[in-house]
């Protein structure tokens, strides 16, 4: 192969209109208190009764292959009663199961807001 091909090849790659730059969320770029999750890395929602409230919990681990000896993470949402926890719950699980991330904000193991976005990534 020649050196001509070669660039010429790797010009095609670069004029064709694709992104050589990935619009994907580096993780290592969020805050401390922000994460990203999917239906990958969530691998239960449950509803727990607690003294004084009720909270909805996110069991986390983390993907294959960085998974193997890791252990789960446990984030909740303070939520005011189980018709509100279930309600949320199953918004939550529809839109995993939809493909889609969602980004926590938290402090601690405390969500404080949680952002239903299509375009994160």
């Amino acid at each position: 192969m020649r050196w001509s091909h070669l660039f010429f090849s790797a010009g095609l790659l670069v004029s064709n209109g694709t992104s050589l730059v990935s619009d994907v969320t580096n993780p290592w770029s969020l805050s401390v208190e922000e994460r990203i999750v999917n239906r990958k890395s969530v691998s239960h929602i449950v509803l727990e009764t607690r003294p004084g409230g009720f909270r909805l919990t996110l069991l986390i681990n983390e993907r294959f292959p960085y998974n193997y000896k890791s252990k789960s993470s446990q984030f909740f949402i303070r939520v005011r009663d189980a018709k509100e926890g279930l309600e949320l719950a199953e918004k939550l699980d529809k839109y995993l199961e939809s493909g889609y991330n969602i980004l926590l904000r938290m402090n601690g193991s405390e969500i404080v807001e949680y952002v239903l976005d299509e375009s994160i990534r």
